[in-house]
């Protein structure tokens, strides 16, 4: 696909193939590559599980590896005050390719599948809704304040913000496949609660790398509402205090992540996710398919909440 881009005449189609060339060159220097093995694998094996030919699935895997590299581009924006303040053309033209490469790439690709209309308006509305439900979910996720969030909230958001793209990348596979609206229904819904689990895996990962951007930007996340609920009312003004220095001071950030990352929060924490953990594992179960390809999903899970062992979620 690249390749095909990069040698078009349009500005637009080079424009692209550097951005997806960059994106794929990345992975093996910023982490990322287990993120994106999760990525690309949960279409595949949904799609293996109905059918057991799961490689078929692989333009939906590139469909969904699209929408996040076009969505970790225009997140970074949103993360980094100081990319946003970069060269005005450069810094247009990167959001403008982002949006490209999460919206026209994947019509050009759903449009060369060797499918039905009817099947090929079905991949194209599921892609177009979870997009939606995504963008609802990352602009809740801008105004969401942590001092008045409850856990549901949170959890309604990460159900946006991540569960949406996961969910979406599921339902496609399953759609693919031909499976019926509430097979379809039921994909869509494991992965949207996996898709909350790696959210929540992100989160911990920004304190674990001791990138803080959550606790610069002020985001509500999970661990720190789940905090501020379980101490008293006078602890409770001691954090949200430090919380509204954190995105200026240095030591207002340590102090707010050693109470975050304090043994006793880490456990209640832990405890209050296991029963996400519970559902998407059930809800797998009750899909079945083939076991090859289930089994694999099933080490996705395990893999996802593994990734800190400090957390104890697994």
């Amino acid at each position: 696909m690249t390749e095909r881009l990069l040698a078009s005449n349009s500005t637009g189609d080079r424009a692209m193939g550097t951005f997806v060339d960059t994106f794929f060159a990345m992975i093996p220097l910023d982490g990322s590559s287990a993120s994106i093995n999760g990525i690309v694998m949960l279409p595949v094996l949904v799609f293996g599980a109905e059918t057991a030919a799961p490689m078929r699935a692989t333009p939906v895997a590139l469909v969904h590896t699209l929408w996040w590299a076009a969505a970790r581009y225009l997140d970074d924006m949103i993360d980094t005050p100081q990319l946003a303040q970069s060269e005005p053309a450069e810094f247009n033209r990167g959001v403008m390719t982002a949006i490209a490469v999460g919206n026209y790439l994947p019509l050009r690709i759903f449009g060369n599948l060797v499918v039905s209309d009817a099947a090929r308006f079905r991949l194209i509305t599921e892609y177009s809704n979870g997009c939606i439900d995504a963008l609802s979910g990352q602009l809740t996720d801008l105004i969401l304040d942590a001092e008045t969030a409850t856990l549901d909230d949170v959890l309604r958001n990460y159900e946006g913000k991540t569960g949406a793209p996961y969910g979406m990348s599921a339902a496609l596979a399953a759609q693919l496949a031909e499976c019926d609206a509430d097979r379809v229904d039921a994909w869509r819904s494991f992965g949207r609660a996996l898709g909350v689990l790696r959210q929540l895996v992100n989160d911990q990962r920004d304190l674990v790398t001791e990138r803080d951007e959550d606790l610069r930007n002020g985001t509500a996340t999970y661990l720190l509402v789940h905090l501020l609920s379980t101490v008293s009312t006078a602890r409770r003004a001691e954090l949200i205090d430090l919380h509204r220095q954190a995105r200026t001071s240095q030591e207002a950030r340590a102090e707010l992540k050693r109470a975050m990352l304090a043994a006793d929060n880490v456990s209640s924490y832990a405890e209050t996710i296991q029963p996400i953990v519970r559902t998407t594992r059930d809800t797998l179960v009750s899909l079945g398919g083939d076991p090859q390809c289930v089994n694999e999903l099933a080490g996705l899970i395990d893999e996802t909440i593994s990734y800190f062992p400090q957390f104890h979620l697994r």
